[in-house]
């Protein structure tokens, strides 16, 4: 997941020309003021200095704006979502490929091997489900940061959807997942045109299966009496050194299993993972989010060809429900009037905790806990911290997934 960085300045010049300083700010700040009135005139040097300090003081009285987002009122900042947090589901299946050998039929009479069939054949199973969580925006959490002199959020990250990721601070992108490497292809020795390079001239030549049968039989059976002589060392050139003898008897392997695929067929695997995207809006039980058959693998919910695969999601009430507002804090009417959707500070989610189960008729696939958004409720970082003190930067870092608060520091 990248992150985009909007870096936005804004400096209303009109206003800070005609700020004045009230009573409390003078009393704070008396020494700058100090400075002011008992300069020298004559000299240039330390006026500029002191004015500067004037400034740099009224700067800091500054606060940082944050709104609820109202389309086309909504400017000279910019807006922000929290996110909502779905869950991903990856199921890994394998999907498994038999063909049939040619000599199938004759692998009880000469092979001694059972149970061969003769029709070809593909199946799936479902090896692994995993669970992770990931941020989409919430509608209903749209809110907008309005930048003021002084204030120390000139420097926003977000994700590509407009999700909130930190305040004054670089984001790193997220490296993008590694794909597994591909299942590695079966030997040589396994696919059929290997097969005829170990077939003699008299096998090649008939035309009888019955007596093709009986020759590659007769000549496994050769090739697992030279086996036996080597490891025993009674054969009448024996390799000279080790790694000699490791490549007489891997050769001599791969010819018996190259033949004896002649009698049992040739099974091929190859593995998959698809993801679906579940988002929760509170506890559920056996909700069906696809499906699983053995012949057509993972299906859509909402194809009948396949087995539910469901989901339960239970909140776990971690986080209290928000109380009643307490008279003394609650906004005035003026203030109301005012701008009902101003917001005290910093907008964050704090998530909850829901246990997640993933499961079919017959197995369970996964059980976690996880950390949702909406199973939770919100909270403000004082805007106080958002105003710059004595040159620092307040930096703030939040979850991508969750819109928890990671980290703030200055």
């Amino acid at each position: 997941m990248s992150a985009n960085i909007v870096s936005l300045f804004y400096v209303d010049k009109e206003k800070n020309d005609e700020k004045q300083p009230n009573s409390s700010y003078i009393q704070e700040n008396a020494l700058p003021l100090q400075l002011i009135s008992n300069i020298n005139r004559t000299n240039m040097k330390n006026r500029l200095t002191a004015t500067f300090m004037l400034l740099c003081s009224i700067a800091t009285m500054a606060q940082t704006t944050i709104t609820t987002y109202r389309p086309g009122v909504s400017t000279e900042g910019a807006a922000y979502y929290l996110p909502k947090t779905a869950i991903n589901v990856s199921i890994t299946t394998e999907q498994t490929t038999y063909t049939p050998g040619e000599l199938c039929q004759y692998a009880d009479r000469y092979l001694r091997i059972t149970g061969i069939s003769d029709k070809a054949d593909t199946y799936h199973t479902i090896l692994s489900a995993t669970l992770s969580t990931e941020g989409l925006p919430d509608d209903t959490k749209l809110y907008h940061i309005l930048f003021a002199p002084g204030s120390v959020a000139p420097l926003v990250s977000l994700t590509e959807s407009g999700i909130l990721l930190g305040i004054n601070t670089t984001v790193p992108d997220t490296p993008a997942a590694t794909p597994k490497a591909a299942p590695a292809p079966a030997p040589t020795a396994k696919k059929g045109v290997a097969v005829r390079s170990y077939m003699t001239e008299e096998m090649l030549m008939t035309s009888s299966k019955a007596k093709l049968a009986e020759l590659v039989a007769k000549e496994i059976y050769s090739i697992r009496e030279s086996k036996n002589l080597i490891m025993r060392g009674q054969n009448e050139h024996m390799p000279k050194d080790a790694e000699a003898l490791r490549l007489i008897l891997a050769g001599l392997q791969e010819q018996e299993e190259a033949l004896t695929q002649l009698f049992t067929g040739t099974t091929t695997t190859e593995t998959s993972t698809q993801t679906y995207q579940v988002i929760p809006t509170g506890s559920a039980e056996r909700v069906i989010f696809g499906r699983f058959s053995r012949k057509l693998g993972l299906l859509h919910g909402d194809d009948l060809a396949g087995a539910p695969l469901y989901i339960d999601v239970k909140n776990k009430q971690t986080v209290p429900a928000p109380g009643p507002v307490a008279e003394e804090t609650k906004p005035t009417k003026k203030l109301k009037k005012k701008d009902e959707n101003l917001q005290d500070g910093l907008v964050y989610n704090i998530p909850g905790k829901a246990e997640v189960n993933i499961y079919t008729n017959t197995q369970i696939l996964a059980e976690e806990l996880l950390t949702l958004a909406q199973f939770g409720n919100t909270e403000t970082l004082s805007s106080d911290l958002l105003t710059r003190k004595k040159g620092k930067d307040t930096k703030v870092l939040l979850d991508p997934a969750t819109g928890a608060l990671l980290r703030v520091e200055e």
